[in-house]
């Protein structure tokens, strides 16, 4: 395939940044192939073009990660979890940067495609609602909050380790999700009277940061479980379980879920305290 060739796995690890710029281009193919097939069904048939064009890079990437734990366990390297992982966790960042900035630009520049586009990802933004009380391990928003987001988590690794990339699909719809948050504010300075194009320079950032403190650690849970799940599928078809490589496999797996589970619980914290 075509596009598929466009994105070098080993490319990406040496430069993930190329990654922000492929996104925001299959963003807006995806945008496209969705508006003129299946224009009823545009808003989730988007997410479902990222995701098929996205998923051989990322089940390429997953077997790169998966060989780097068979070699630690080999006595080949010598890295910590993080370090041994933290291209493809640069790699997912810009991945979900990119589909940000894209979904944030068609729903502000093409607001008649826009608003069709994301509906979904409107009405949800529609149905979040947090009460914050400053007393936050008592407060049901808290309770709420926990169980919703680690049961994403759960999806996302379940769906990681039987699909391989199956988590590629959650996280770009979560991405297009913030993309309208974003866009929303956007259209919020523009409405003061600010020029379309000066909002959106000042508007991703800003609207980012509107949910910065919480957002950082929820989207590095994701990423965390996404990539446990990825590597644990790879190994899981190639290593017969008693050897260490698949130990090594396992273990980093593990430890990815549990430290997102750990994050998961900061970012609720941090969501109804701010």
């Amino acid at each position: 395939m075509v596009l598929e060739s466009i994105i070098d796995p080993h490319n990406a690890e040496k430069k993930p940044w190329h990654v922000f710029f492929i996104a925001v281009i299959f963003t807006f193919i995806a945008i496209f192939i969705s508006n003129v097939l299946f224009p009823s069904e545009i808003s989730i048939l988007t997410i479902a073009f990222i995701t098929i064009l996205f998923v051989p890079f990322f089940q390429h990437l997953f077997s790169i990660e998966e060989r780097k734990d068979e070699e630690e366990a080999e006595g080949k390297i010598h890295q910590g979890l993080l370090q041994r992982h933290r291209q493809i966790i640069t790699i997912f960042s810009y991945f979900f940067l990119g589909i940000i900035v894209a979904t944030s630009f068609v729903y502000i520049f093409l607001p008649g495609i826009g608003e069709n586009v994301f509906s979904l990802q409107a009405k949800t933004l529609e149905s979040i609602s947090t009460q914050a009380t400053g007393h936050a391990l008592f407060d049901a928003a808290f309770w709420r909050i926990l169980i919703n987001n680690t049961s994403v988590l759960v999806l996302i690794f379940l769906t990681s380790v039987l699909f391989g990339s199956g988590a590629v699909f959650i996280l770009a719809w979560n991405a297009s999700v913030i993309g309208v948050f974003v866009g929303l504010f956007i259209e919020s300075l523009i409405k003061t009277g600010m020029a379309t194009h000066v909002a959106y320079l000042y508007g991703v950032p800003l609207g980012l940061g509107q949910i910065l403190i919480h957002g950082i650690p929820e989207v590095a849970a994701y990423f965390l479980v996404g990539i446990g799940g990825g590597i644990l599928s790879v190994a899981i078809t190639r290593e017969k379980f008693t050897t260490p490589e698949f130990k090594e496999v396992f273990r980093d797996a593990f430890l990815f879920l549990v430290a997102a589970e750990v994050l998961i619980i900061i970012a609720a914290w941090l969501e109804v305290l701010v």
